[in-house]
């Protein structure tokens, strides 16, 4: 869909820092979502306030961005150049109905890397998509030299939806999308062997190709789904698992491999030994990669699930086993890194389901002791799987959701908070905490201000979820609000991934559960609140 509002232009005007002669004359169009109007809706943008920030923890402006304020008939605001020309500089761009009351609508930049040479820069445009705050828009095309720019920026250029894909972010602030499940209709699946990359600088999705113009594939050849991605210290993406198909049957894979985004390419890993998808991977503080349960197929179904654990080792490129097992086999869990400052590099394993159904129990992996600890015994109040569990800012640890039992429709609405501080392995908080609806199959992301976005997901009838909420997050506290704005279409099995910016990605999925249902290729971005 054509975007046909008008953008409004903002001039920041100001001299080059560091001495130089020239002039900084940077121009920042907002752009309105593909889909729908925000700049002009109903007089919202009277005022609009520019702040500049920096992700870089030495730059002054790290802690205490500084922000001008614009009528928004004016159509400029000055600004030095020192300010725009630190290392990780980023511009935040909120609309005002008034000065008196919160910001509507926001455009954030994402890291503006300029030229500081003796020339200075020049003369530069940056197109900024703006959305309502606490609402969904969709990717849209801001790259004003491209011929689509102003439209909705679809996956697989609209052709090739995704469900069980992974999304990581990248070093650059792109986002690298992985396999997944691409359907044809009337049962018909291929588990993919191509990648994509997101970019929110000019809002497009791109398939990654070689310099042959063909799609750059994995080293799996059967595709990937259902695997885990996970983003090491050296900007490479580790991929472990999943599923792929072998002889037209969903098989479990156990290579693993390594996306290298300076050479856009796939490369080889050690063998983990044994397949399995459904699994978890978790960074831990060493920069290592700890990979629990998950499940393993045959003949096309889940036949076993695993109760053991293995590390990789990004200096050798090898995987080793942990050194004892979780208490129970467990595949569809969750597993969170605890604040290594405090806890050690210990990781929670939580949830999950093994041929008994669900559980409710929790394993406890002792990093030191590349082991797990014997006789936790701690549970949460429900059995759960196809669960998320998020690290909250204070050290807690947040699940949500999940089914309960072994069919799909006793799915769960509940909230339990794990407090790793309780002696000696932690315990849940006692409280009573909803969202405002069932799901299973859903995301969860820690957003800038602490609260936490749930989206999505199945409810007990298989259908997605457009629904979404914010847990909001004080100090012992915890309430659930539900957002007026809806995931559309509605969605489940997607990923979520939050950007630099602190926007959070929606991509892929499925409308529910129906063989007919095809794979979602509109993303969308979740427009937080300023966290300053």
């Amino acid at each position: 869909m054509k975007n046909s509002s008008k953008f409004i232009s903002l001039f920041l005007l100001g001299l080059v820092a560091f001495g130089c002669s020239s002039g900084v004359d940077v121009t920042f169009n907002l752009i309105d979502p593909c889909s729908e109007v925000v700049l002009l809706h109903e007089g919202q943008c009277q005022h609009i306030q520019v702040t500049i920030s920096s992700l870089d923890p030495q730059d002054p402006l790290h802690q205490d961005p500084l922000p001008r304020i614009c009528d928004i008939t004016q159509g400029s605001c000055n600004i030095s150049g020192d300010e725009l020309l630190g290392v990780a500089r980023m511009v935040d761009i909120l609309c005002f109905t008034t000065l008196d009351t919160p910001p509507v609508a926001r455009a954030s930049s994402q890291v503006m890397l300029f030229d500081t040479s003796a020339d200075g820069i020049g003369t530069r445009t940056i197109n900024l998509l703006i959305g309502n705050i606490n609402e969904f828009a969709d990717t849209t095309i801001v790259d004003s030299n491209s011929p689509d720019w102003g439209n909705c920026s679809y996956m697989g250029q609209g052709e090739i939806g995704r469900y069980g894909h992974s999304a990581t972010l990248l070093d650059d602030g792109s986002v690298l999308i992985v396999g997944g499940i691409r359907r044809y209709g009337q049962g018909v699946e291929e588990i993919l062997t191509t990648a994509e990359v997101f970019d929110p600088v000019t809002g497009e999705h791109r398939i990654i190709t070689g310099s042959d113009g063909n799609p750059i594939k994995m080293m799996a050849p059967s595709g990937r789904a259902f695997h885990t991605a996970t983003r090491l210290r050296d900007g490479r993406v580790l991929l472990t698992g999943g599923i792929g198909l072998v002889e037209g049957k969903k098989s479990t894979l156990q290579s693993a491999e390594l996306f290298d985004p300076f050479t856009g390419s796939f490369g080889a890993t050690s063998v983990m030994g044994s397949g399995r998808a459904h699994h978890s991977a978790t960074s831990l503080a060493t920069g290592e990669v700890l990979i629990t349960g998950g499940a393993s197929y045959n003949n096309g179904v889940i036949a076993s699930y695993f109760n053991n654990a293995i590390i990789y080792k990004p200096q050798t490129n090898t995987f080793e086993q942990v050194s004892s097992n979780m208490s129970v086999a467990r595949a569809f869990h969750a597993a969170v890194l605890l604040d290594p400052t405090t806890y050690n590099g210990n990781v929670v394993v939580i949830g999950g389901e093994n041929v008994d159904g669900p559980h409710n129990s929790i394993d406890i992996y002792d990093a030191k002791g590349n082991k797990f600890y014997d006789n936790v015994n701690i549970v949460m109040s429900k059995n759960r799987s196809h669960l998320t569990a998020v690290r909250l800012n204070n050290g807690e640890v947040m699940v949500s959701g999940g089914k309960t039992t072994v069919d799909d429709i006793s799915v769960d609405n509940g909230v339990e908070i794990f407090d790793p501080s309780i002696v000696p392995f932690g315990g849940f908080i006692a409280q009573t905490l909803t969202l405002s609806v069932a799901r299973m199959d859903h995301t969860a992301t820690l957003l800038d201000t602490g609260n936490v976005l749930v989206a999505g997901g199945a409810n007990a009838s298989n259908q997605g979820i457009g629904i979404a909420d914010l847990v909001l997050i004080g100090s012992g506290t915890y309430s659930v609000q539900q957002l007026t704005d809806f995931v559309d279409p509605q969605r489940l099995l997607h990923a979520a991934t939050k950007l630099r910016n602190g926007w959070v990605l929606l991509s892929g999925g499925l409308p529910s559960r129906a063989l007919e249902a095809m794979p979602i290729t509109q993303s969308m971005l979740f427009v937080p609140p300023q966290s300053y």
